[in-house]
């Protein structure tokens, strides 16, 4: 009798090792926008548990208003007896009671409801397109633009988002690569994932919501899968577990896009990507590679490639985050169709080694939406790409990227141009500074959708009514109000390069057209210290609602806020 009872005890503790119990962990009530967590523990025995395609393990969820989703458990590894982790993890949009069902391999595991209550803090959730070019939306409904730099990678984020939060910067771009957060390469082999990494951008995305800051999640980049090493030696095909010498299904790079197997696997990469992260209001869109027009492949199968996974993306992601991919403009050929699938929600391009920064910036902004008539966001730009330290050498004042940053927050656009070399050029010379200065200007902006950004003709003289300032000047109006950026021609990172200073600039008048009648302030500010003039000025429209403004003297750039009083 005793060893009956110890063999029934043996057989139920290895039952319960390899079935795990198998019921599922639950909140029993969740909040709008907020992430709500399911787990189950039990060993599924498939083949490869990653492969989320294959193997069914899914959350259906009936929302309040008896819409349907459906999104997928992921694979989190074993625990300490050996038995799979699974989780799913939902942020609900709506609120009310949602209906459940966990179901794995075609069988209901279980059945419940959760009631969700409603969140009414404001700007709350992740970012969707809004009816404003120049703008994002939140979730809750709030307008959003965003002011950041790329922090693609780094062995502490914490240190950077510490450095961005009180300059007000909310948006960043960060990189899976090879040697960053290395998802699936030669470690892994295709369709197996490094669980580390995973975890590692787990620990990133709380930190992201405890800092306020969005992420632009770049799932891969341009080295993957080029033809020959470019500057920086980055030709990482030899080493890519896609290469057929590696075991893969590829003989050349440029069969990423045409060949079937690899467009399956990609598939089944971003599925997992996206359930395990897609929950997290902080991921601002899904970039599919850095620099795509970059890669070895003809125009028309990575147009294909980039609009198919664009749509597979946008068909499973339950919490419909932003979709984009980026390139140069070396090869614009290579996504220019991509970019006009309505699969894709935004258009990023990336510009280096510009002579005057500010009104190209604003050129090919007003070029692409007008071409597209989707948002544009240049996801990164410098004077110089070839580093850090050749970037100081020929602008250590910071022009290119003064003049990129203002001249980006007077653009159509919903993210700010994000600067690059965070690292061994803004934080090592401590330029935070100028994205302060930034900040305490822009928000002295009302964001709505009906904001508007305008190029005026500079005014004239006050010496010589003939004679038209040398200056660009952009103006945003909002409500009854506007917003205006006066930059100097002659300041530029180039000529000060070649040691020519910008002249001062004459006090000038200059007309702003479009205003309401009556009377307004003038808050003029300096983007050079950050300070707003001690004086405002009271001024008054014209009868047909212009108004003339008396611009002091200066060197370099000045901006001004104008409100309406009466």
């Amino acid at each position: 009798m005793k060893i009956l009872i110890i063999g029934l005890a043996i057989c139920f503790i290895l039952f319960t090792v390899s079935y795990a119990g198998g019921s599922v962990n639950y909140p029993k009530e969740g909040e709008q926008f907020k992430t709500m967590v399911f787990q189950f523990k039990e060993n599924l025995n498939f083949n490869n548990p990653f492969d989320l395609e294959a193997n069914i393990v899914e959350l259906q969820i009936q929302q309040p208003d008896k819409s349907l989703a459906t999104l997928s458990f992921f694979y989190n590894g074993m625990n300490e007896r050996n038995v799979e982790k699974w989780e799913a993890r939902f942020s609900p949009k709506q609120f009310g009671v949602y209906n459940f069902k966990v179901i794995t391999n075609g069988m209901l595991k279980e059945r419940f409801d959760v009631t969700i209550k409603q969140n009414k803090e404001t700007k709350q959730g992740g970012l969707l397109v809004s009816e404003n070019l120049g703008l994002f939306n939140y979730e809750s409904g709030e307008p959003f633009r965003g002011i950041g730099l790329n922090v693609c990678w780094a062995d502490d984020y914490e240190y950077y988002f510490k450095k961005m939060k009180p300059v007000r910067m909310n948006i960043t771009r960060i990189w899976i690569c090879p040697w960053h957060l290395s998802f699936e390469w030669n470690n892994t082999g295709i369709g197996r994932y490094d669980l580390k990494s995973a975890n590692r951008l787990d620990e990133i995305l709380k930190l992201a919501d405890k800092y306020n800051i969005f992420i632009i999640l770049c799932m891969d980049y341009h080295g993957i899968g080029q033809k020959r090493a470019g500057f920086f030696n980055e030709n990482k095909w030899l080493e890519n577990p896609y290469n057929v010498i590696n075991g893969g299904p590829c003989t050349l790079p440029e069969e990423l896009f045409t060949n079937d197997e690899a467009k399956k696997s990609f598939k089944k990469k971003y599925k997992y990507i996206v359930s395990r992260y897609g929950h997290s209001s902080r991921i601002a869109s899904w970039e599919f590679y850095n620099e795509a027009d970059l890669m070895a492949g003809k125009s028309i199968p990575m147009n294909q490639w980039h609009t198919e996974m664009a749509e597979y993306v946008q068909s499973i992601d339950v919490h419909n985050r932003l979709v984009s991919t980026s390139s140069t403009r070396n090869y614009p050929e290579k996504v220019v169709d991509a970019f006009k699938s309505t699969a894709m929600d935004f258009v990023m391009f990336h510009e280096y080694n510009k002579i005057n920064i500010a009104p190209y910036t604003i050129d090919l902004n007003e070029a692409l939406v007008q071409y597209y008539q989707k948002p544009i966001v240049i996801g990164e730009f410098g004077v110089e790409y070839r580093g850090g330290d050749r970037t100081y050498e020929i602008d250590p004042d910071h022009v290119g990227l003064h003049n990129g940053i203002w001249a980006g927050l007077f653009s159509e656009t919903p993210i700010i141009p994000l600067s690059w070399w965070w690292d061994n050029y803004i934080d090592k010379y401590d330029f935070w500074h100028e994205y302060d200065y930034l900040s305490i200007f822009s928000e002295q902006i009302n964001l709505n959708n009906q904001i508007k950004f305008s190029e005026l003709n500079s005014g004239y003289s006050e010496k010589n009514s003939t004679q038209q300032m040398p200056c660009l000047v952009r103006c945003i109006y909002f409500d009854n109000n506007a917003a205006l950026w006066i930059k100097n021609e002659e300041y530029q990172w180039a000529l000060i390069y070649e040691g020519k200073e910008p002249i001062m600039i004459d006090s000038f008048q200059q007309k702003i057209p479009n205003m309401k009648k009556g009377t307004f302030s003038i808050s003029w500010y300096d983007p050079q210290t950050g300070k707003f003039f001690d004086k405002t000025l009271e001024v008054n429209s014209d009868k047909d609602g212009s108004l003339n403004l008396l611009v002091p003297s200066f060197t370099k750039d000045l901006a001004c806020i104008i409100r309406k009083i009466k």
